[in-house]
Protein backbone atom coordinates (compact mmCIF):
# COMPACT_ATOMS: atom_id res chain seq x y z
CA UNK A 1 0.00 0.00 0.00
CA UNK A 2 1.33 3.57 -1.05
CA UNK A 3 0.70 6.38 0.88
CA UNK A 4 1.32 9.96 0.03
CA UNK A 5 2.12 12.22 2.65
CA UNK A 6 2.31 16.03 1.73
CA UNK A 7 4.76 18.14 3.71
CA UNK A 8 3.93 22.14 4.23
CA UNK A 9 6.62 24.85 4.04
CA UNK A 10 8.16 25.51 7.46
CA UNK A 11 9.29 28.55 8.47
CA UNK A 12 11.97 29.01 10.39
CA UNK A 13 11.94 31.55 13.38
CA UNK A 14 15.62 33.03 12.98
CA UNK A 15 17.25 36.14 13.70
CA UNK A 16 19.47 37.24 10.97
CA UNK A 17 22.06 40.04 11.30
CA UNK A 18 21.96 42.54 8.09
CA UNK A 19 25.59 41.08 7.46
CA UNK A 20 24.56 37.34 7.75
CA UNK A 21 21.54 38.21 5.52
CA UNK A 22 24.04 39.56 2.89
CA UNK A 23 26.42 36.81 2.98
CA UNK A 24 23.38 34.54 2.34
CA UNK A 25 22.59 36.59 -0.55
CA UNK A 26 25.77 36.97 -2.30
CA UNK A 27 25.98 32.73 -1.58
CA UNK A 28 22.71 32.19 -3.15
CA UNK A 29 23.50 34.58 -6.44
CA UNK A 30 27.27 33.08 -6.85
CA UNK A 31 25.33 29.87 -7.38
CA UNK A 32 23.25 30.43 -10.35
CA UNK A 33 23.08 26.73 -11.76
CA UNK A 34 22.55 23.59 -10.30
CA UNK A 35 19.95 20.80 -8.91
CA UNK A 36 18.64 23.50 -6.11
CA UNK A 37 18.71 26.60 -8.28
CA UNK A 38 14.72 27.27 -8.81
CA UNK A 39 15.18 27.05 -4.65
CA UNK A 40 18.11 29.08 -4.21
CA UNK A 41 16.29 31.95 -6.58
CA UNK A 42 13.28 31.90 -4.66
CA UNK A 43 15.05 31.87 -1.15
CA UNK A 44 17.36 34.35 -2.27
CA UNK A 45 13.89 36.73 -3.22
CA UNK A 46 13.07 35.69 -0.14
CA UNK A 47 16.25 36.89 1.97
CA UNK A 48 16.03 40.29 -0.05
CA UNK A 49 12.16 40.97 1.02
CA UNK A 50 13.04 40.47 4.01
CA UNK A 51 16.62 42.69 3.88
CA UNK A 52 14.46 45.37 2.03
CA UNK A 53 10.29 46.08 1.94
CA UNK A 54 10.42 48.72 -0.53
CA UNK A 55 10.18 47.41 -4.28
CA UNK A 56 12.44 49.77 -5.48
CA UNK A 57 15.27 49.14 -2.87
CA UNK A 58 15.07 46.18 -3.78
CA UNK A 59 15.20 46.06 -7.45
CA UNK A 60 18.64 47.88 -6.61
CA UNK A 61 19.50 44.65 -4.39
CA UNK A 62 18.48 42.64 -7.35
CA UNK A 63 20.83 44.43 -9.24
CA UNK A 64 23.64 44.22 -7.55
CA UNK A 65 23.11 40.31 -7.12
CA UNK A 66 23.61 40.22 -10.65
CA UNK A 67 26.47 41.33 -10.72
CA UNK A 68 27.80 38.63 -8.34
CA UNK A 69 26.21 36.18 -10.44
CA UNK A 70 27.91 37.33 -13.63
CA UNK A 71 30.99 37.23 -12.01
CA UNK A 72 30.51 33.88 -10.87
CA UNK A 73 29.96 32.65 -13.75
CA UNK A 74 32.44 34.10 -15.43
CA UNK A 75 34.96 32.18 -13.00
CA UNK A 76 33.64 29.09 -13.28
CA UNK A 77 34.46 29.93 -17.16
CA UNK A 78 37.89 30.43 -16.69
CA UNK A 79 38.26 27.43 -14.00
CA UNK A 80 36.46 25.15 -16.74
CA UNK A 81 39.33 26.47 -19.15
CA UNK A 82 41.95 25.89 -17.21
CA UNK A 83 40.76 22.09 -16.01
CA UNK A 84 40.19 21.51 -19.77
CA UNK A 85 43.83 22.70 -20.32
CA UNK A 86 45.57 20.57 -17.85
CA UNK A 87 43.23 17.29 -18.47
CA UNK A 88 43.30 17.60 -22.65
CA UNK A 89 47.04 18.99 -22.19
CA UNK A 90 46.15 21.63 -24.21
CA UNK A 91 47.82 25.42 -24.67
CA UNK A 92 46.00 28.28 -23.22
CA UNK A 93 45.42 31.74 -23.90
CA UNK A 94 45.48 33.82 -21.04
CA UNK A 95 43.95 37.09 -20.63
CA UNK A 96 46.19 38.34 -17.31
CA UNK A 97 46.00 41.08 -14.86
CA UNK A 98 49.29 41.64 -13.32
CA UNK A 99 49.54 42.52 -9.46
CA UNK A 100 50.15 46.15 -11.11
CA UNK A 101 47.16 45.88 -12.88
CA UNK A 102 48.78 45.64 -16.23
CA UNK A 103 46.79 43.47 -18.92
CA UNK A 104 48.96 41.17 -21.26
CA UNK A 105 47.75 37.84 -23.51
CA UNK A 106 49.71 34.98 -22.83
CA UNK A 107 50.20 31.69 -24.23
CA UNK A 108 50.63 28.79 -21.70
CA UNK A 109 51.55 25.16 -21.89
CA UNK A 110 49.47 24.13 -18.40
CA UNK A 111 51.05 21.77 -15.64
CA UNK A 112 49.00 22.30 -12.49
CA UNK A 113 46.91 23.98 -10.17
CA UNK A 114 48.83 24.88 -6.77
CA UNK A 115 47.07 26.47 -3.61
CA UNK A 116 49.03 28.04 -0.86
CA UNK A 117 47.30 29.75 1.93
CA UNK A 118 46.49 32.63 0.43
CA UNK A 119 46.05 31.85 -3.73
CA UNK A 120 45.38 29.03 -6.33
CA UNK A 121 47.58 29.54 -9.00
CA UNK A 122 47.89 28.21 -12.44
CA UNK A 123 51.77 26.80 -13.26
CA UNK A 124 52.44 27.20 -16.53
CA UNK A 125 55.03 27.52 -18.95
CA UNK A 126 54.72 30.80 -20.61
CA UNK A 127 56.07 31.29 -23.74
CA UNK A 128 56.49 34.79 -23.95
CA UNK A 129 58.86 34.49 -21.08
CA UNK A 130 59.86 31.17 -21.83
CA UNK A 131 60.12 30.06 -18.13
CA UNK A 132 57.94 28.44 -15.96
CA UNK A 133 55.36 31.06 -14.23
CA UNK A 134 52.97 31.11 -11.42
CA UNK A 135 49.67 32.44 -12.86
CA UNK A 136 47.21 33.52 -9.80
CA UNK A 137 43.62 32.47 -11.33
CA UNK A 138 42.16 35.25 -9.56
CA UNK A 139 44.22 37.50 -12.03
CA UNK A 140 42.93 35.23 -15.50
CA UNK A 141 40.31 37.21 -16.64
CA UNK A 142 39.48 34.67 -19.51
CA UNK A 143 41.42 31.41 -20.98
CA UNK A 144 40.43 29.67 -24.16
CA UNK A 145 41.77 26.22 -24.73
CA UNK A 146 43.62 25.65 -28.14
CA UNK A 147 43.56 22.81 -30.49
CA UNK A 148 47.44 22.70 -29.80
CA UNK A 149 49.25 19.99 -27.61
CA UNK A 150 51.41 20.95 -24.64
CA UNK A 151 54.45 19.71 -24.39
CA UNK A 152 55.75 17.96 -21.29
CA UNK A 153 57.94 19.73 -18.79
CA UNK A 154 59.95 18.49 -16.28
CA UNK A 155 58.59 19.34 -12.69
CA UNK A 156 61.93 20.07 -11.11
CA UNK A 157 61.52 23.18 -12.65
CA UNK A 158 58.30 24.12 -11.57
CA UNK A 159 59.96 26.34 -8.65
CA UNK A 160 57.49 27.13 -5.57
CA UNK A 161 55.22 30.19 -5.56
CA UNK A 162 56.19 33.67 -5.60
CA UNK A 163 57.76 35.19 -2.51
CA UNK A 164 55.39 37.83 -1.97
CA UNK A 165 52.45 34.99 -1.15
CA UNK A 166 52.00 36.51 2.30
CA UNK A 167 51.13 39.66 3.42
CA UNK A 168 54.10 41.22 4.38
CA UNK A 169 52.62 44.00 6.82
CA UNK A 170 50.95 41.41 8.83
CA UNK A 171 52.92 40.36 11.62
CA UNK A 172 52.04 36.87 10.35
CA UNK A 173 52.71 37.36 7.15
CA UNK A 174 56.34 38.38 7.53
CA UNK A 175 57.09 35.32 10.01
CA UNK A 176 55.80 32.81 6.87
CA UNK A 177 57.86 34.86 4.72
CA UNK A 178 60.84 34.80 6.32
CA UNK A 179 60.68 30.88 7.67
CA UNK A 180 59.88 30.58 3.70
CA UNK A 181 63.43 32.15 3.17
CA UNK A 182 64.69 30.10 5.24
CA UNK A 183 62.83 26.60 3.98
CA UNK A 184 62.40 27.45 0.68
CA UNK A 185 59.78 24.47 -0.47
CA UNK A 186 61.22 22.28 -3.19
CA UNK A 187 59.37 20.02 -5.62
CA UNK A 188 61.14 16.58 -5.80
CA UNK A 189 60.15 13.87 -8.36
CA UNK A 190 60.01 10.68 -6.85
CA UNK A 191 61.99 7.49 -8.69
CA UNK A 192 59.15 4.92 -9.67
CA UNK A 193 56.97 7.16 -11.49
CA UNK A 194 55.35 6.39 -14.45
CA UNK A 195 56.14 8.04 -17.95
CA UNK A 196 52.56 8.49 -19.84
Amino acid sequence: MTRTVTHQAATLPLSVSPEEAAAIAVALAAQPDGPYAGDGRTALDKVLAALEPDPRRREGLVARTQLVRAEAARSRGVRSALEEGLTRRRVLVLDYRDGKGAASLREVEPHLLARTAEHEYLVAWCRERQAVRWFRTDRIESAEVTAEPAPRRDPATFGAPPAGDHHPTHPAGRALRHRAEAQRPRLVVLPGGRQV
